[in-house]
C-alpha cells in the first residue's frame, strides 16, 4: 500500500501531545507507513494543500509557490495532532475504503455556519485517495463561507459522484462545559437528523468493526492537554 499518515501542530502545542500521538500512531501502524508529522504556523487546511502538492499535485492555493514533488503516495489519511487510532485495525480501514473510492472521515458539522447541518467528512482523520483528489477537482482544505477545515472535500466528493464515507461517533468522554441557557451551548455538538452526539474525547467506529478513532478535541480547554496524555498512555500501555 503506497499510502502515508500526515499531521500537523502548531508552536503552541505541548512536545508531549506530540511524542505521544507518533508513539500511540506507531503502535497502532501494523504496516509501518509513514507518519509526517509537519510543525509550522500555517491554517491547517494550508497544510493540507502543501501535502497534496508535495504529492504532485498543485491546489490552486499555492500555484504561486515552487514546491517541488517530494512525496509519491496513492492515498493520504489526514491526522489532527489530537486524534489518535484506538485499534490495530482503524488506519488499514480508513486507508482501503479510500483506496476503494470513497472519501472517509470522522463524521462532523460545523455548527458555527450557517449550512443547512451539512455533514462532512472531519480532518480529525480523514482518508482520500490522490486519484479521487483529482476527480473532485483539488479542492483547498481551507475554510470557506460554507464549510469548516476540509468541508470542500465532502462538498466536492458529493458534487462529482464520489462517495463519502462518514465514521459516526460512538462515545463521547467528557462534559466539560455547563449548559448555558441563555446561550444554548450545550456539553456536546449535534450532528442532527438523529446521529449520535459528539463532544471532548470522542470515539469513533461501528458495531462491525469496532472502536477505531478517538479524538480529543479542543486541546485548549484546560484539562483537556493532559486527557489526551492520559489517554495516549492507557493505550501505550495497555
Amino acid at each position: 500500500m503506497k499510502a502515508c499518515i500526515a499531521s500537523y501542530f502548531m508552536p503552541n502545542i505541548h512536545p508531549k501531545t506530540v511524542e505521544l500521538q507518533q508513539a500511540v500512531v506507531k503502535k497502532f501502524n501494523p504496516l509501518n507507513l509513514r507518519h509526517i508529522v509537519i510543525r509550522g504556523q500555517i491554517p491547517h487546511g494550508m497544510f493540507m494543500d502543501y501535502v497534496w502538492s508535495l504529492n504532485g499535485q498543485m491546489v490552486s492555493t499555492l500555484k504561486d509557490q515552487t514546491i517541488n514533488k517530494q512525496l509519491d503516495f496513492d492515498v493520504v489519511l489526514f491526522l489532527d495532532i489530537d486524534c489518535i487510532p484506538v485499534s490495530q485495525n482503524a488506519i488499514e480501514i480508513y486507508l482501503t475504503r479510500a483506496l476503494e473510492g470513497s472519501l472517509i472521515g470522522n463524521a462532523q458539522r460545523s455548527g458555527h455556519i450557517k449550512n443547512n447541518n451539512h455533514l462532512f467528512a472531519a480532518p480529525s482523520a480523514l482518508a482520500l485517495s490522490a486519484s479521487n483528489f483529482d476527480k473532485i477537482g483539488r479542492p483547498s482544505g481551507i475554510e470557506t463561507t460554507r464549510g469548516d477545515v476540509a468541508e470542500e472535500y465532502t462538498y466536492a466528493a458529493e458534487a462529482n459522484g464520489v462517495s463519502v464515507d462518514f465514521v459516526p461517533p460512538v462515545r463521547y468522554d467528557r462534559d466539560v462545559y455547563r449548559y448555558d441557557w441563555e446561550t444554548d451551548r450545550r456539553p456536546y455538538w449535534t450532528l442532527e437528523n438523529g446521529l449520535p452526539n459528539y463532544a471532548l474525547g470522542t470515539t469513533y467506529g461501528n458495531e462491525v468493526e469496532g472502536d477505531l478513532f478517538w479524538h480529543n478535541f479542543q486541546i485548549r480547554v484546560e484539562g483537556q492537554q493532559e486527557h489526551f496524555w492520559k489517554k495516549c498512555e492507557e493505550l501505550l500501555n495497555g
